[in-house]
């Protein structure tokens, strides 16, 4: 008795090691990326997102995020999903220009707008059409997020025209279509990510940033007083990419759990992030920022301005441009 009631004990304590050993198995590491800053809004919403994902999974995907590109920045985390050191970036959607040039599309001046983008199911619509040109590269877009109206920074003297761009060196995030248009302003167009555009100015690297609320926040007001908006320009979205090997290797319901999240997260950011953006800008400009918007004549020139790069795009891309106009009619 004594030696079945040891073997039946011994039995016991194998079961129990070995379903300890499945479970810690079980446990999926979720790597997220960004370059943005700790302390900037959208940088919290992500390790809110991280925090969900793991709650919903009952630990099972443990999510974590890697700020201010402590990790990688945003181009070079795009070549890293694949590889198994990133599931999941947040790039600004005008990187992925460099994967496929078809997703210039949302660089493209004044072709997105709150009132379109704020409506449920264009997030989740926006991020299927980018998904289209990804797929190939082993990418999935699980939807776009609202960054902010992109506005100049000025160092040395406020701009109210578009002539008062003629020569400047203008930071922008990168992308074909974004460095063409500045171009086109009469600018000298900079690409650089968003931890090194502080230093460029301060330096006299650079005349101008073409940035967000925070942007100018990481930036200062010392470095940066002066900042104007050209209404409508530019309005940048997060592009949410998952490793699609990862994605599908997960169970089902853990699939699941990330996607219904990540749609859940983007179809409710829109009015969220432009009150936050908004909210960025006041305490901004309450610690000495100068902000203004350009007069109506003056907006005209630079859309009769950007009117050029956008033709020239769609004659390149007349198949893509006529699908992203499809993907928005529903929600015009």
């Amino acid at each position: 008795m004594k030696t079945q009631g040891f073997t039946t004990m011994r039995a016991l304590l194998m079961a129990m090691l070995m379903s300890g050993a499945v479970q810690a198995q079980d446990v999926r590491e979720m790597i997220i990326t960004n370059e943005l800053a700790s302390s900037h809004w959208t940088a919290i919403q992500m390790d809110d997102y991280a925090r969900r994902i793991t709650e919903a999974t009952d630990g099972r995907i443990q999510a974590k995020v890697f700020h201010s590109s402590s990790l990688y920045n945003d181009q070079s985390a795009l070549a890293a999903l694949g590889t198994g050191a990133v599931h999941m970036a947040w790039p600004v959607a005008v990187r992925l220009e460099t994967i496929a040039p078809q997703t210039g599309v949302l660089s493209l001046p004044f072709v997105l707008s709150d009132e379109v983008m704020a409506k449920s199911g264009a997030p989740t619509a926006v991020g299927e059409y980018l998904s289209t040109y990804l797929r190939p590269k082993g990418i999935e877009v699980l939807g776009v997020a609202r960054t902010a109206d992109l506005f100049f920074l000025t160092r040395d003297a406020p701009v109210a025209t578009m002539q008062d761009l003629e020569g400047l060196k203008v930071r922008a995030t990168g992308g074909k279509v974004m460095l063409e248009l500045l171009d086109q302003f009469g600018a000298s167009a900079v690409s650089m990510p968003a931890t090194e555009m502080g230093p460029a100015m301060s330096q006299g690297a650079i005349d101008s940033i073409l940035t967000s609320s925070g942007g100018w926040d990481m930036v200062g007001v010392s470095t940066a007083p002066d900042a104007w908006l050209v209404p409508g320009l530019n309005l940048v979205t997060y592009a949410i990419l998952v490793d699609a090997m990862w994605l599908s290797g997960l169970p089902a319901d853990l699939q699941q759990v990330v996607i219904g999240t990540t749609r859940d997260f983007v179809e409710n950011n829109w009015a969220e992030a432009k009150a936050l953006d908004e909210q960025t800008l006041q305490a901004v400009i309450a610690k000495g920022g100068r902000f203004s918007t350009v007069k109506e004549d003056a907006r005209q020139e630079f859309v009769e301005a950007a009117q050029s790069v956008s033709e020239a795009w769609q004659q390149d891309h007349p198949d893509a441009w006529n699908a992203f106009e499809s993907v928005l009619a529903p929600y015009k």
